[in-house]
């Protein structure tokens, strides 16, 4: 599939938002680390790998001839990332506390919690745009052959 210019910027978009979102996601994991022993970045390495890095390596397809299948891939990663960031903050425990953590900690968990889950939901609706966009440009191109 050939890229369009529409497709090109709206993939643009899907970077910028996505590496941000990986950026603030392992500030909101590291202070998380810092308030509760339990999520040391550690002990939650393989939940930290699908809900950092699976985005950033989606994100590659985009450029690619499978901007389909990253934009697929994106659309099913980051509404499960929401629910588990959403479903974790609130159903967790007491924080188990190995000494009273700075309240610089406190706000930077809380304020990167609520950035993360402003990026998940823009970078699912532009990922949506760029879906119809792709399907779009599909649609045209396989008129054309015919």
């Amino acid at each position: 599939m050939e890229q369009t210019e529409k497709t090109n910027l709206l993939s643009k978009q899907v970077l910028y938002l996505i590496s941000a979102h990986s950026i603030i996601y392992l500030l909101y994991h590291y202070a998380h680390g810092k308030i509760d022993v339990l999520y040391a970045l550690t002990e939650s390495m393989p939940v930290f790998f699908i809900l950092c890095c699976v985005p950033l390596m989606s994100v590659i397809f985009l450029f690619m001839r499978m901007a389909r299948q990253g934009a697929i891939i994106l659309l099913g990663i980051l509404p499960a990332e929401l629910i588990y960031n959403i479903y974790t903050r609130f159903t967790s425990l007491e924080p188990m506390y190995p000494q009273k953590p700075a309240v610089i900690w406190k706000m930077l968990f809380e304020g990167s919690f609520g950035m993360v889950l402003i990026l998940e939901v823009v970078a699912f609706w532009i990922t949506v745009n760029l879906l119809r966009e792709v399907h779009k440009h599909l649609g045209s191109s396989s008129e054309e052959l015919s």
